[in-house]
């Protein structure tokens, strides 16, 4: 006997094309797949397909015609396959099937009332008939449509009473509340009293577990009251969830009047806190401080929310360049919260200090000790879990930022790995922009690319948004794309204003507007754009610059030399800056301008030597090479040593960022604004980066794209982003076709 096991995704895909006589599309393949790897079943779904006229073969390739959706005799069909089961295994499943694609023996014993001794017999047929499976500690359906052919077999007044009695069940045993809420979503549209009930009660614990669920039930029983006083709690619950899903215009106009009109001081405070935080999203700082600020007037507000409303107004004070009056509001805002005994407080009040202390201290030693502090506050319950995973994300940053590679790339693949699990979409967007922004350090400025195009759609807020934009826009400067710079600069120059606070996250937005100027020859304009922003007053203080500066503060031409050019002056009274702790990098940019400036190739040298060290490899690569205003040959006249051999090691590898890194082979050069071409093809095998090379032969290894996110610490959205820049680089329209072209290529 040979146990025969599913095929793997592409093999089922394969099968397919073989029935339609034709390449099937991503939409058939997807659908299809959810045969389980069943032959059998493929061919009942394309059979069902095909008498439907849902297939269409257009060049070569079969299209699914309407929405991606099982045809309407598929279940029929399906069913009669099941004929082998008893008549009471078959009942069971349909309550199974009613449960959701997975379920515990448990739970099926609440919804059946068996006991679990009962059910095992009906479970035992149905593991050896193929139709259940085991995942752990609970069972699955081992093909999509086993459930549905179960599932749709009943009427639909029938299915509807079941979820509802599912979910009073479930309700009734303890189960999550995420779980109970899905249930009554399936269920009758109309709501009864058990229903809102569940709902006043359960709100708040549903808004964090599953914020897209609560907004369509809370949606849902809204509508049925009317002068209820359970409405205003439950407007408020649907706030919170909304901005757990960035919708932060429906979150301003459902709290505002919320805010206006409660008399209940902890409703009033939940609404503050929620519509702060979404006028800060929205970049509108001053406003944020001025609803955090109002409602601390309001009497009776308790000690819990008086700490986090302090902790609001701290975060707010960032955005509008009040950093010593943000300090102070952090200090009494994390003092109430230990006083409270609130985790939440304390923890944005660190987080606030370590803001503070990146971006006006410049510390980022300090800022990493301040999130670690933090993190120990918290705990891993779902209302801190947008706070946990932006530090965790801010963390990695600063160890980037102390010159730490391994450590940044551990932290950020716990980020994702946590994201995935407990992250709402804006932090998702979040998470993926500062991955971008890493990425095109690190030199992988096609994985950066990749990282925003699965941001895309995502809730981002508007200060990320700019973040990310900021990196796309360099990277089409450097690699010599002005064009597309151009249209994405429009509006560029309201940041330049010092009361914008989202100056403070658009700094790559207009390092890239400086460049870009620079790259057509256009220095003293290029000069005079970073100066009105880093140095508005005229001074040469530089207050706007971060530790994260020296990252592209070494990476321009004219410009890089005029902002690090020696300036004296005097300070004013209480002008003195405490200074902060360098990073590698702040050190290696310094070196470099100031070798520039003294036409020193040993620092320039040495400055490249750092930037390797700490893994920026585009940097180094950029200054190993000498500037026109050393001597033509003074590298290369330097002798054998540390120095030269970091040349040496830069040249070699500069070979390595074809596509990554646009080649700016001497400073005159850039300052013309040279096109250099792009050494990596843009198709076939070669044209791949090292990481759509890894996702595209475990692609060819049959593994989807979930399993390849888990495996390479991506995010799964990312994989998609990268699948599909695969297919369109080989040619290719399905994964079956990627083996195919990888074969053929080797």
């Amino acid at each position: 006997m040979l146990p025969l096991g599913a095929l793997s995704a592409p093999q089922v895909i394969e099968v397919v094309g073989e029935l339609v006589g034709a390449v099937p599309s991503g939409a058939l393949g997807e659908l299809t797949g959810q045969a389980g790897g069943t032959p059998l079943y493929a061919r009942e779904a394309v059979d069902a397909l095909v008498r439907e006229s849902r297939i269409t073969v257009v060049a070569g390739v079969a299209e699914l015609t309407g929405a991606g959706e099982w045809p309407g005799s598929l279940p029929e069909a399906i069913g009669r396959r099941l004929g082998f089961l008893a008549e009471r295994t078959r009942s069971v499943l349909g309550l199974a099937a009613v449960l959701g694609p997975a379920f515990t023996v448990d739970d099926l014993g609440v919804v059946s009332g068996q006991p679990a001794t009962e059910l095992m017999v009906v479970v035992d047929e149905a593991v050896a008939g193929g139709v259940l499976a085991a995942s752990g500690d609970r069972l699955v359906f081992r093909h999509g449509l086993i459930r549905q052919a179960l599932y749709e077999a009943m009427p639909v007044s029938l299915r509807a009473a079941l979820h509802r009695q599912v979910a009073r069940a479930l309700a009734g045993a303890g189960a999550p509340v995420e779980r109970v809420a899905e249930q009554l979503l399936v269920g009758p549209v109309t709501a009864d009293e058990w229903m809102i009930d569940w709902v006043a009660r359960e709100a708040a614990a549903l808004t964090f577990r599953a914020p897209r669920v609560a907004v369509d039930l809370l949606t849902r029983v809204r509508g049925a009251l009317d002068d209820d006083p359970r409405r205003e709690r439950l407007d408020a619950d649907l706030t919170v969830a909304l901005s757990q899903l960035g919708d932060n215009e429906q979150v301003e106009q459902l709290a505002r009047p919320v805010l206006a009109f409660s008399r209940d001081p902890v409703v009033a405070a939940r609404m503050a806190w929620t519509l702060g935080y979404a006028l800060m999203r929205m970049g509108r700082y001053e406003q944020a401080v001025e609803v955090a600020e109002h409602t601390l007037e309001r009497p009776g507000l308790p000690a819990v929310w008086t700490a986090r409303l302090y902790a609001l107004r701290a975060l707010a004070l960032i955005g509008v360049g009040r950093f010593d009056e943000a300090r102070a509001v952090a200090a009494r805002a994390e003092a109430e919260g230990h006083q409270a005994g609130d985790r939440l407080a304390v923890g944005y009040a660190l987080h606030t200090l370590a803001l503070i202390a990146h971006n006006q201290r410049r510390d980022v030693a300090a800022q990493v000790a301040l999130i670690d502090r933090a993190l120990a506050v918290l705990g891993d319950e779902p209302p801190v879990a947008d706070l946990r995973l932006l530090l965790m994300i801010n963390c990695a940053g600063g160890l980037d930022n102390l010159g730490r590679p391994a450590e940044a790339d551990d932290a950020f693949g716990q980020a994702m790995v946590f994201a995935e699990r407990a992250g709402t979409p804006p932090r998702l967007g979040h998470l993926r922009a500062k991955i971008a922004d890493y990425s095109f350090y690190r030199g992988r400025w096609d994985e950066a690319l990749a990282e925003l195009q699965a941001a895309a759609d995502l809730p981002t807020d508007m200060t990320y948004r700019l973040a990310g934009r900021g990196v796309r826009e360099l990277i089409a400067v450097h690699r010599d794309d002005l064009p597309a710079a151009e249209r994405e600069f429009s509006g560029v120059e309201e940041l330049t204003n010092p009361g914008n606070g989202l100056r403070l996250y658009g700094d790559l937005l207009l390092v890239a507007w400086a460049f870009a100027a620079e790259r057509e020859g256009r220095s003293a304009e290029a000069l005079a754009r970073l100066l009105a922003v880093f140095d508005p007053e005229g001074e040469r203080e530089f207050p706007h610059l971060t530790p994260d500066t020296p990252m592209w503060l070494a990476d321009g031409g004219p410009p890089r030399a005029g902002l690090r050019r020696p300036h004296r002056h005097r300070r004013g009274p209480g002008k003195r800056r405490r200074p902060g702790q360098a990073s590698p990098a702040t050190t290696a940019a310094a070196g470099y301008c100031a070798g520039l400036l003294a036409a020193d190739p040993a620092r320039i040298l040495a400055a490249a030597d750092t930037f390797h060290r700490i893994g920026y490899p585009c940097s180094a690569r950029r200054h190993w090479r000498t500037p026109p205003c050393c001597t033509p040959n003074a590298a290369t006249s330097l002798p054998p040593g540390p120095r030269t051999r970091g040349r040496s090691r830069a040249a070699r590898r500069s070979t390595r960022f074809g596509t990554s890194c646009a080649p700016t082979p001497a400073y005159d050069r850039i300052r013309r604004g040279r096109r250099g071409p792009r050494r990596r093809p843009t198709t076939g095998r070669e044209s791949l980066s090292a990481t759509e090379r890894k996702i595209a032969d475990l692609v060819t290894a049959g593994q989807s794209n979930p399993d390849i996110a888990a495996q390479l610490f991506l995010s799964r959205r990312t994989v998609e982003a990268h699948v599909s820049h695969i297919l369109a680089k080989l040619g290719a329209h399905s994964r079956v076709d990627i083996a195919r072209e990888l074969a053929n290529s080797q």
